[in-house]
């Protein structure tokens, strides 16, 4: 038997497993009315709501619907819901110009934009057919007393969601992530990093990006209860480790040492201490930064390498049972590196130096409609020499490699 991998799967295993458990706790302080606690039934129920919404506007399955926001309940609802339906979900990064904004909407041709109220002056001229706010706008747009549609012919290979780069040195490029490539990104990424229904993750890490490397959808299926933080603050991200007893949680080296230097005002013991891990990524933080964390705040550091083109992720960089005995400078030397292949990922250098890559991660087209898999790919991210001694150091050399 082969049933489609969609993203679907996520949300229908917490409702089902885990409909009673407070699933997402939204940002208390933000222009729109907090959801505050939501069960994963709930949270589920009101992502039906949205896609009979959606069915009433006369979205289509395949059609894309926009978001630009903060982190917030809403969007994590968007990621969920809109490409359970079959439709397409594009969150935008916030922090674009207003003219970026523009083109992604339309270049992606989206018929639906939501807009975080926050940004709703500068983004006033970003129009769509239809346009609403994240607060009371999208509260009165959700159906709640009609059932939705269900997908007709549920398929792996459709796009699942479309992410745009930065455009820092050319047009935001449209990434057309499939079903499959985000459901096996989760479920790897759920694997290593041995996520179970007892975490509680801290979403320090902005959902637009890479679908916030796809833990909400990995959180989801396993039931771990998901704290919405709008905004990053060292202080506030203590805080909220000690009042929600937060266990994971993801973002750039800037993150951890807004963190780091929070602590050294904090009173008392760091909370988390031996209970947290942080998944970095984004560039190398030096082996001083990684041994910091694990001596100041008690975490344990874990990095990977990837690219939004990959869902994000190719390689995964673990504190091994072999770095138990070494000295804190040598255990941080090693964990400096962006790691090995995460299952299924295969990489290579070619004799020119490129980073290749083969899994079922990796993107299958950009643009609005999908392009011939090119037979090579390269990984030109931010941390491409570090990447290139992990993968030399894991895989042997070879000229020629293809992504699937």
């Amino acid at each position: 038997m082969r049933v489609p991998l969609t993203t679907r799967d996520f949300l229908d295993r917490a409702e089902l497993v885990y409909g009673d458990r407070i699933g997402i706790v939204d940002e208390p302080t933000q222009p729109a009315p907090s959801l505050g606690g939501l069960s994963y039934r709930e949270v589920a129920r009101r992502g039906r709501a949205l896609q009979a919404a959606l069915d009433e506007l006369g979205i289509a399955e395949g059609e894309r619907v926009a978001i630009v926001s903060h982190n917030a309940a809403r969007l994590l609802e968007v990621l969920l819901a809109v490409p359970a339906s079959g439709r397409v979900a594009v969150p935008i990064n916030f922090r674009l110009s207003p003219e970026e904004v523009e083109y992604i909407v339309g270049h992606c041709g989206a018929r639906v934009l939501f807009v975080d109220p926050e940004l709703e002056s500068s983004l006033k001229n970003v129009q769509a057919e239809h346009r609403f706010g994240t607060g009371e706008e999208y509260e009165q747009l959700l159906r709640f007393d009609v059932e939705p549609r269900p997908w007709a012919e549920p398929d792996e290979d459709a796009t699942a969601t479309i992410n745009y780069t930065s455009g820092t040195t050319a047009r935001p490029k449209g990434v057309q992530m499939t079903h499959r490539n985000l459901w096996i990104n989760a479920v790897t990424f759920g694997m290593h990093m041995q996520v179970s229904d007892r975490d509680v993750y801290l979403h320090t890490l902005p959902m637009f990006h890479c679908n916030g490397w796809g833990l909400p959808y990995t959180m989801a299926g396993l039931g771990a209860q998901q704290i919405v933080l709008r905004k990053v603050d060292g202080a506030e991200i203590l805080r909220r480790v000690e009042e929600h007893g937060v266990t994971i949680m993801a973002g750039a080296p800037a993150v951890w040492n807004a963190v780091l230097e929070a602590a050294a005002d904090w009173e008392g013991e760091i909370p988390g201490r031996d209970k947290v891990r942080i998944v970095v990524a984004g560039a190398p933080p030096p082996s001083k930064t990684i041994a910091r964390v694990e001596a100041e705040l008690g975490w344990e550091f874990n990095q990977i390498y990837g690219l939004t083109e990959t869902a994000p992720l190719l390689t995964i960089n673990r504190p091994r049972a072999e770095y138990d005995d070494l000295e804190p400078e040598e255990r941080a030397k090693r964990l400096s590196r962006a790691g090995v292949p995460a299952l299924g990922t295969r990489m290579s250098i070619s004799e020119s130096g490129e980073v290749l890559a083969q899994g079922n991660t990796c993107w299958p087209a950009t643009g609005r409609t999908p392009t011939p898999r090119p037979r090579r790919w390269r990984a030109a991210g931010s941390t491409p020499e570090t990447a290139a001694r992990s993968v030399t150091a894991a895989t042997s050399r070879s000229p020629t490699a293809r992504r699937t």
